[in-house]
This record gives C-alpha cells, structure tokens and sequence, in this order.
C-alpha cells in the first residue's frame, strides 16, 4: 500500500488545478482518475466554455499552465451588457481600470495546459485507475482503485463533480433544486463582429440567454451560446436542428440589442445539460475536503461555476502551505480553516444567483417595472458597479 499526503479523486479541471497548487505547496499528492483533456476540434471551438475571472487566471499563471493556452484560443472580455424588462446595465473594462472583466477559454484547452504542466510537476503522480471504495484508516484514507491496487491518503480531496462519491464516502449531505431549467450551449457564426463584449438578458420565460464573444477564425466571428431555458422549451428545441435555434436565437437578439449579429449560422452542434442548486451542508468531513461541483453548484447565470471551484483550490492550497510543521493536512483544525475561508464568497454567489433567478421568475411580471428601475439606477452608480465588478472579478480573494 502506497502513502501519501493527498489524493484527489476526479482528474478533470480542477482535480488537475487542485494537484498543481497542492504539489507547488509542498505535498505529495496523488491524482486518481487522471485523464488527458481532448485534442482541439479541427476546426472553430469546443463546445464547453467557461469565463476566467481575475482570480482564477492569476491562479493559473502561478501553475505555470495560463501561458501555455495559444492566444488564439483565448478572447478578452472588453465589456458586459445585461438587459432586462427593457433596461440595460453596462461594465467596460476601461471604466473599471483592469485589462479585462473576464477571459473566454475552451474547457479542453485550460485542461490541455494543465496536463502539460503535469508533466513537469514531481510532486503530482497521477494515475488513470479509478477509486471504487474508500474507508477511514488510523492514519487517514485507504482507497481501493479498479485496478486492484491500493493507497493510503492523510487527506482525501473530492473534485469528482456533482455526484461526488468523495462526500458521499465522507459523510457529508447534500442541499440541491432543480431549477427546471436546461442550459444549451452552441457556437455560432455572426454577421458583425461582437467587439469583445459579453450579452446576457433575462428571457420573458424566467430563462437567461447569454453570447459570450470567441476570437475570430480567419474572417469570420463567432459567439458562445448559453441559453438557460425552461426544461419544455429546451426540450423541443434540442428535437431541432442547430439551424433551428441559431433561427430561434436570432428571435431573441433584440433583446440584447444585437440585431447586427444576424444572421447567425452554426459553428458546431447543440449541448445541454440540466440546471440545479447545490450545496454541500460543509465543505469538509473527518480528513476529507471537497472542491468545485463537488461542493457547490450555482446556476450558470453568472459565469462562476468554475471560478468558486478553482478559487476553492487557491483557498485550499493556501492553507495547507501554512499549516503548522507536523500538522497533517487532514487535521480537523486545518480544514476547518479552509472551510472558514470559502464560506462567504461561495455563499454570497450561490445567493446573488439563486435570487436573480428567483426575482426574474415568469409569475413576478408585475415587478417588471421595478426591476428596470433598480437595474437603471445601478448603472448610474459607478461606485457599486465598481464594487459588483470587483467582487465578480475574484479581486476580492486574490492573495
């Protein structure tokens, strides 16, 4: 039986990210369920995209992987428009004084720098067996991987996605609605080019419909679809084709004052995935500690999902760093201080969120009026916008 300081069970984003920053904290960390990311689409982009905020590509500069993601998979957000109920607020990253509101980046090409600068990484050893039993030792965690073969962990970590059997293995329960909603996500072509800025409007239906700007290929410019619909709408719209919603989206255009992006036509096929709030009732358990979808879900609204999960592995590996000599990283003092240390960000986000959703619900129509009316007035109030993007932006937690 192997020892080691950490094992992280769930080799996708970030697992990876969390066995970096372990590793460059001075642990030995085994990564179970290591993978390597999908090879770049021949052509245009993938179709899972997140928005990196300031915090989380600081992170990723500090694991030596940001500048390993060709510039030409990367588009810098510029500016952000929400529109709502016939008001608009507005960000500019120039009014804000920061290079960028936010970074577009492909899941798969964040995962592939990742994997490159595993490579190189001593600390980390990563194995493609999956955990199919774990239980409490004297010293901690034994694991039992699908290839028969077994290690001993001072430290369990769960990166392994909303159906974690790391919390479930920990104990630890579990919080979650399903907002009857279905997230679709496609590539599109436009007509005009979008300028580097982000579009999101909250639909009539209680759903939300978000273009995130994607560099261009060659001539053409392209947008990220992310379209939070009802379950039923969403249901017969991916019975169609991806030129039946590009014809759907462009409908909607309007709404985000985009019209001179039509028309739009398909870079790639339709995804979807179903939409819930969750939350773990603690982040830690006796020697364990969760991460990412592991321990909160929030609607995607927001573009935070994955920022609070790698924001969760900066807090994490701060942590453990400073502990005290001789101190194990799966004491419950030591955990209790990450747990201390993501419990207002991760509640506040899950909070804006869920309200959002909640305020903008198809049978409050009759609040219409006033929710243009607040969303008129932040906008003309540069110093809360400037707090709203700040705390967006991650800034508030970078260390």
């Amino acid at each position: 039986m192997v020892d080691e300081q950490v094992a992280i069970v769930g080799g996708g984003l970030v697992g990876k990210a969390a066995a970096l920053a372990l590793a460059q904290a001075g642990l030995s960390v085994v990564l179970c369920g290591a993978r390597d990311a999908a090879p770049p689409p021949a052509s245009g982009f993938a179709q899972r995209i997140y928005a990196l905020n300031a915090a989380s590509r600081q992170l990723l500069q500090r694991l030596r992987a940001w500048e390993q993601i060709p510039a030409g998979r990367v588009q810098p957000v510029q500016a952000m428009r929400i529109a709502a109920d016939g008001a608009a607020l507005g960000f500019d990253a120039y009014a804000q004084r920061v290079e960028s509101l936010a970074w577009i980046v492909e899941a798969d090409a964040i995962e592939r720098a990742l994997d490159l600068a595993l490579r190189f990484e001593r600390g980390v050893r990563g194995l493609a067996g999956l955990v199919v039993g774990a239980r409490r030792g004297e010293a901690g965690w034994e694991l039992d991987l699908d290839d028969g073969s077994s290690l001993r962990a001072a430290l369990l970590v769960g990166a392994d996605g909303r159906a974690s059997r790391v919390r479930a293995w920990g104990g630890i329960g579990l919080r979650s609605r399903s907002y009857g909603q279905t997230a679709l996500v496609c590539n599109f072509v436009t007509a005009a080019p979008h300028g580097a800025c982000a579009l999101q409007a909250f639909t009539a239906d209680g759903g939300v419909l978000a273009l995130l700007p994607l560099p261009d290929v060659g001539d053409e410019h392209q947008v990220s679809l992310v379209w939070s619909a009802p379950d039923e709408l969403a249901a017969r719209l991916r019975e169609g084709t991806a030129e039946e919603l590009a014809a759907r989206v462009q409908e909607q255009l309007p709404l985000l004052d985009a019209q001179r992006m039509a028309p739009l036509r398909p870079a790639g096929a339709v995804g979807a995935w179903p939409l819930l709030l969750q939350r773990a009732h603690s982040v830690v358990g006796e020697a364990v500690a969760l991460l990412g979808d592991s321990a909160h879900v929030v609607h995607p609204m927001s573009g935070h999902g994955l920022n609070l999960g790698l924001q969760d592995v900066q807090a994490l590996a701060a942590v453990l760093g400073r502990r005290a000599a001789g101190e194990s990283p799966g004491a419950a003092q030591v955990l209790q201080r990450y747990a201390r240390a993501r419990a207002e960000q991760v509640l506040a986000m899950q909070l804006a969120t869920d309200g959002l959703h909640r305020l903008y619900a198809p049978g409050l129509q009759w609040l219409a009026p006033l929710r243009a009316l607040g969303l008129s007035l932040v906008d003309h109030l540069p110093p809360l916008k400037a707090l709203l993007a700040g705390y967006a932006s991650g800034r508030s937690v970078l260390s």
